[in-house]
């Protein structure tokens, strides 16, 4: 397949990733998988998302292909059906190795089972066979806080905080490597990745998402060209939100 949009670090496919992802190879997984019950991300989907939802259980087996033996997926999810995405990459093969919780201090929140939801899991398997390799980055508190708005408005009802993107993608893409995303979505693991100094292949059915993810590539690209020579933005260049234990952030 053509690529939607391709430059030295960023390929980006438009298609279901269910077609493309078998000619693919990457060395760690960092994706944000469709989790919303009754939001329809647009009108190619159905009223409740659940065949974009459901997309899980293929996609995890491909990933699994795509992938070596001790390479790393991170994926954002929804505590509301976790136990649907957890079962699903089980079921594919996939080793569960821990969660990290995003915290949303600053944004929306909505009452479920007697609490407020202001955190989502972000879940971390290996591909079994060998130890899971973590190559970059440095350590970091298993909890990241989102205490600001988002810097810059992207037109995506899931956007994720480039700088979180960019620690994840740091922490299992080893130097070099490539990074995969089969729903780019917005782009942001891809943005994520040009900082990381990494490659990022990326996949995304929407058209207009697409562009969108491109056109902030291509921003980011631009960015790296007129500075040519400085230290490359990594992940706690990117954004401005704090870390739980670091930059000044704290817990409440």
């Amino acid at each position: 397949m053509k690529p939607y949009y391709q430059d030295g670090k960023v390929t980006i496919y438009h298609g279901d990733c269910r077609d493309v992802l078998p000619s693919l190879r990457a060395d760690a997984v960092v994706t944000d998988p469709p989790f919303k019950i009754s939001q329809a991300y647009s009108a190619a989907v159905d009223a409740d998302n659940l065949d974009a939802v459901a997309s899980l259980i293929d996609v995890s087996r491909l990933l699994l292909g795509c992938t070596t033996p001790g390479s790393v997926l991170v994926a954002f999810y929804d505590n509301r059906i976790m136990p649907f995405g957890m079962d699903a990459m089980r079921r594919a093969g996939w080793q569960y190795l821990r969660f990290l919780a995003f915290y949303r201090r600053w944004g929306n929140a909505h009452q479920m089972n007697g609490w407020m939801s202001t955190t989502d899991p972000v879940l971390v398997f290996g591909n079994p066979g060998e130890r899971p390799r973590f190559p970059g980055g440095k350590w970091r508190h298993d909890t990241y806080v989102k205490a600001s708005p988002d810097v810059g408005a992207v037109d995506h009802p899931a956007r994720k905080p480039t700088e979180f993107v960019a620690q994840l993608v740091e922490r299992v893409t080893p130097p070099g490597g490539v990074v995969l995303d089969p729903y780019l979505g917005s782009g942001s693991t891809a943005v994520a990745a040009v900082a990381a100094g990494v490659r990022c292949v990326g996949i995304e059915a929407e058209e207009r998402y697409c562009e969108l993810a491109a056109r902030r590539c291509s921003q980011e690209m631009d960015f790296h060209a007129a500075n040519a020579g400085a230290v490359p933005r990594r992940g706690s260049d990117v954004g401005t939100s704090p870390l739980l234990g670091g930059n000044g952030g704290k817990h409440e």
